[in-house]
C-alpha cells in the first residue's frame, strides 16, 4: 500500500473489477485514456483479473482510493525494466466527481516516489493526448517534461490526434521534492 496526502494506492481486488470495467464503458472517461481498451464483457474483465494473479508480470497495477477507501481510479507502472531502470506510467481517475481536485496529481506523486525510492528506477515515461490540457498541466506540476510528439498517432472523433511523450528522471523528481520541502520550511514574508 502506498499512501499520498489524498489517496491510497493498493492492489486491485476482484471486488474492484466491476467498477473499473464500468468506467471503461464511459465514453468521456475513455476519451482521455492514453491507450484504448477494447470493449469487452464484464465476465472477460473478471477472467483477465484472475489470470493476472497467476502471471509473473513486469507491470504494477494499483487501485486509487480516497483516504477513506472509496475507489476512484487506477494507475500503473507498465513494462518495468529494473535492469534499465525505466517504466511507463498510466493513470485514470474514473470517478469524474474527483476530476480537477488534485487526486490524480497526488496519486502520480505517490507512485513516482515509490518507483524511484523502492523500485530504484531512473526514468518514467508517459503518453498523453495533446488535447488533454488538464492532464498535461498536472504532469508538469509533478515534474514531467515534454520530450516529443507522436504526430497523428491516435484516431479519435473521426480524425487523427497527436500524442505527447513526457518523461521524468529520478534526479528531477528528487529536486522537485526538495524544493517543495524547502518552500514548506521557509515562512512567507508579510
Amino acid at each position: 500500500m502506498i499512501t499520498g496526502e489524498k489517496v491510497i494506492l493498493r492492489a486491485i481486488e476482484l471486488s474492484d473489477v466491476k467498477q473499473l470495467w464500468e468506467w471503461t464503458q464511459d465514453a468521456e472517461v475513455m476519451r482521455y485514456r492514453d491507450y484504448p481498451y477494447p470493449p469487452q464483457p464484464l465476465a472477460e474483465a473478471e477472467r483477465e483479473y484472475q489470470d493476472s494473479l497467476c502471471r509473473d508480470t513486469r507491470d504494477l497495477h494499483l487501485a486509487i482510493t480516497t483516504l477513506d477507501g472509496e475507489l476512484i481510479g487506477e494507475t500503473s507502472l507498465r513494462y518495468v525494466d529494473h535492469r534499465g531502470g525505466n517504466a511507463d506510467f498510466t493513470i485514470a481517475i474514473g470517478n469524474k466527481a474527483y476530476w480537477s481536485h488534485g487526486y490524480g496529481s497526488d496519486a502520480t506523486k505517490a507512485l513516482m516516489k515509490f518507483a524511484f525510492e523502492q523500485y530504484n528506477l531512473h526514468r518514467i515515461t508517459l503518453y498523453v493526448h495533446a488535447f488533454n490540457e488538464r492532464a498535461i498541466r498536472a504532469y508538469e506540476r509533478c515534474g514531467f517534461r515534454h520530450e516529443g510528439r507522436l504526430r497523428e498517432s491516435h484516431y479519435l472523433d473521426g480524425e487523427y490526434k497527436d500524442v505527447l511523450v513526457m518523461g521524468l528522471l529520478k534526479e528531477e523528481f528528487e529536486r522537485l521534492e526538495w524544493e517543495v520541502r524547502t518552500e514548506e520550511r521557509v515562512p512567507a514574508h508579510a
